[in-house]
C-alpha cells in the first residue's frame, strides 16, 4: 500500500505597523488572517512581537533601560495581553508593570506600533494537504495562481484555495513543480514554505520548496473552508 503524500504550504510571514491613539491596539487580517487565530499566549509562545517606536513621551518599565528616540523597541510579552480571539493588543501601563510596562503617549501620532509575525500559524499562514485531495489549478493572473483541495471541512460543495503569488508568467512552472511534487517518490512530506520574516529577535525561516523553487514563488494566501 502507497504512503500518502503531504503538500506543506508556509505563507510568507508578515510585519505590520499600526499608528494608535492609545495603549489598545487592533491588528488586522495584513498580519494574520483571521486575526482570531492569535490568542493570550501568541506573546509568550514566540509567534508575534510587539514593538513600539520610542519617543520623548513615552515612560519604559524598568526592564527596558532608557530606549534611544525613534528606535523600535520591543515590548517584553509580560508588558502586554491579547485578547483570547480578536487580536487586540492591550499595552500594561507602568503603574500595571513597573518593570514590563509603557506608558504611551495621549497624542496619537507618537504611538507607532510594530508586529512582526514570527512563526506560522496553523489555518492563516501554515497549512497542510493530502496529495490525494488535489482538486485542481486555474490560473488567476499573471502572476497568481489558485491551487484547489477537497474542503478539510468535509463540504462537498467547497474547496481549501492556496492562491500562490508567482514569477511573471511561470504558471507552467508551477503547474510542473506541483505534479513533480505529487506524483515524485521522494519524501512523503513537501514543503512549499516561503521565506520568513526576521523580525527585531531575529528569528527567521528559510524559504523551502521543490525544484529549487523554479516559478519564483513569492508567497502564499491560504483560504480553508
Amino acid at each position: 500500500m502507497d504512503k500518502e503524500k503531504y503538500l506543506i504550504f508556509g505563507a510568507k510571514l508578515t510585519t505590520e505597523d499600526v499608528d494608535n491613539s492609545d495603549k489598545t491596539v487592533q491588528t488586522t487580517t495584513s498580519l494574520v488572517n483571521p486575526v482570531s487565530l492569535l490568542n493570550a499566549t501568541s506573546g509568550t509562545d514566540g509567534i508575534i512581537e510587539v514593538q513600539l517606536k520610542a519617543h520623548g513621551d513615552h515612560t519604559f518599565g524598568s526592564a527596558y533601560g532608557s530606549p534611544s528616540v525613534g528606535v523600535y523597541t520591543t515590548i517584553n510579552p509580560a508588558g502586554y495581553t491579547i485578547g483570547a480571539s480578536d487580536g487586540i493588543v492591550t499595552i500594561l501601563t507602568t503603574t500595571e508593570s513597573s518593570t514590563d510596562g509603557v506608558d504611551v503617549s495621549s497624542t496619537a501620532g507618537n504611538n507607532d506600533f510594530r508586529f512582526n509575525l514570527l512563526q506560522h500559524v496553523d489555518g492563516g499562514t501554515l497549512a497542510c494537504f493530502p496529495a490525494s485531495k488535489f482538486k485542481g489549478m486555474q490560473l488567476v493572473s499573471d502572476t497568481t495562481a489558485d491551487i484547489y483541495f477537497e474542503a478539510g471541512s468535509g463540504d462537498i460543495d467547497d474547496v481549501d484555495v492556496v492562491l500562490v503569488t508567482h514569477g511573471a508568467g511561470k504558471f507552467k512552472e508551477l503547474v510542473e513543480m506541483v505534479n513533480d511534487a505529487i506524483s515524485s517518490s521522494g519524501p512523503s512530506v513537501v514543503n512549499f514554505f516561503v521565506g520568513g520574516n526576521s523580525g527585531a529577535t531575529g528569528v527567521g525561516i528559510d524559504a523551502v520548496a521543490i525544484n529549487n523553487n523554479p516559478a519564483a514563488i513569492s508567497n502564499l494566501t491560504i483560504t480553508l473552508d
